[in-house]
């Protein structure tokens, strides 16, 4: 990994100003020496820059082992510019372990410039990644942070924490990263994202892997990244209107894969009295092959079976559903009856119900009167709309229904990632 440091252009002033150069922290009188390389070595540390501009990188080791072993006295100035001089030849040399350690010594050096501290941070934080020094990555890059809010060092500290185990701390910075890039109006690295879904699944957070997914789905619509989505939502303390619902969309994406999910969402679609649903998941099931064993052929068959007679006594009960509904004082039975609509295959009149229940009004409107399940119910009358709209390619009304759900925060979020597909 390349250091990052003006660590060049520092070693080439010291020959412009005839080894002379006076650094800040000199200038302040914190650092020995007066700015000035000593007399008694400054031949060998002008071979030293000669050989450093020339590339030479063991000729620079070689003339700083001169001034180093030269008698008399060393400042603090003197030191540090062969600290630097040695650390700059040992990366270039590809040598890090030796690199770190002189430039660290620098750095602890009195006479590091301030200026360049944030820098050589970045650098060191560099070099022990490469040495899967972990630790030190952290301390580095934790100081590099402190100074300025570097996106490349965010990451670089988020991966040392998730090496080290401390899966905590990865998500901790990686989120501080994704919301500094939210506010920024920018989109997160594919890979920055990924690292963070690890983080989150080794802590066992699985509303942290759930909302990163979204965010793929959002920026790297991947079929696995649906389907990785909709497993980690469906795994959440979820009622069965929210499974459904979850199941829905992970319908619509084309990621429902599983025998059992088939299964399941037959069988909550039943529960629901929305038995033309739940035929019409069976028969994709089929369709799809994806009941292979005998006992998941033989069970979804006779699932299929019972659905199909409901679903037919459901069609035939529509038009006289469709009169009572339309009479109720509330909006409740012709949403309902929109759901058996377009469970049924006839979007058009589902969205034509549903709409007229909403506008109705449902039988509580105030968040502040309704249970948690009248609110998701409310929500997921939202959504139906917006399924409705969606099938008969109505993008723009479907979107406006999407929108509406934002009582339930489990039914907003699938809300929001129906959007996606507006």
């Amino acid at each position: 990994m390349a250091i990052r440091s003006g660590l060049a252009v520092a070693a080439a002033t010291i020959g412009i100003l005839g080894l002379g150069a006076i650094a800040p922290a000199a200038a302040q009188g914190a650092c020995t020496g007066g700015g000035k390389i000593s007399k008694q070595i400054a031949k060998p540390m002008s071979a030293a820059q000669d050989a450093l501009k020339a590339r030479k990188w063991q000729d620079v080791l070689a003339r700083t082992r001169e001034a180093e072993s030269t008698a008399g006295g060393k400042s603090q100035f003197d030191q540090y510019w062969m600290y630097e001089f040695r650390g700059y030849a040992y990366h270039n040399l590809k040598q890090p372990a030796e690199a770190a350690r002189e430039l660290e010594a620098a750095l602890n050096s009195p006479c590091m410039p301030e200026a360049n501290k944030l820098e050589r941070y970045k650098s060191l934080a560099g070099l022990y990644s490469s040495l899967r020094n972990y630790q030190k990555v952290i301390d580095y890059g934790n100081r590099a942070l402190k100074v300025a809010r570097d996106p490349d060092m965010q990451v670089q500290v988020a991966q040392a924490y998730y090496q080290t185990g401390n899966n905590k701390d990865a998500v901790r910075v990686m989120n501080e990263l994704l919301a500094s890039m939210e506010q920024r109006g920018t989109v997160p690295k594919e890979q920055q994202l990924l690292l963070i879904v690890a983080a989150c699944q080794k802590a066992g957070d699985n509303n942290c892997v759930s909302k990163v997914f979204e965010k793929l789905v959002q920026h790297y619509p991947k079929p696995e990244y649906w389907q990785n989505l909709m497993v980690a939502i469906k795994a959440l303390d979820n009622d069965d209107i929210q499974t459904l619902n979850v199941m829905r969309l992970a319908a619509y994406v084309n990621v429902l894969k599983k025998p059992d999910d088939y299964k399941e969402m037959a069988q909550l679609a039943l529960e629901e009295k929305l038995a033309c649903e739940g035929q019409a998941v069976l028969e994709l099931g089929f369709t799809k092959k994806i009941f292979v064993e005998k006992r998941d052929i033989d069970v979804n068959t006779r699932l299929l079976e019972a659905a199909k007679k409901e679903c037919l006594a459901d069609k035939t009960a529509l038009a006289k559903n469709e009169a009572a509904a339309k009479s109720a004082a509330t909006g409740d039975a012709l949403v309902k009856l929109g759901a058996q609509y377009l469970g049924a295959g006839d979007a058009t009149k589902g969205a034509a119900a549903i709409q007229q229940g909403l506008t109705k009004g449902l039988a509580k409107a105030d968040p502040k009167e309704m249970t948690p399940q009248e609110m998701t119910r409310q929500d997921e009358a939202n959504i139906l709309l917006g399924i409705a709209y969606l099938k008969v390619n109505n993008k723009a009304e479907a979107a406006k229904a999407f929108r509406k759900a934002t009582k339930d925060p489990t039914m907003t979020r699938i809300a929001k990632l129906w959007l996606l597909n507006t």
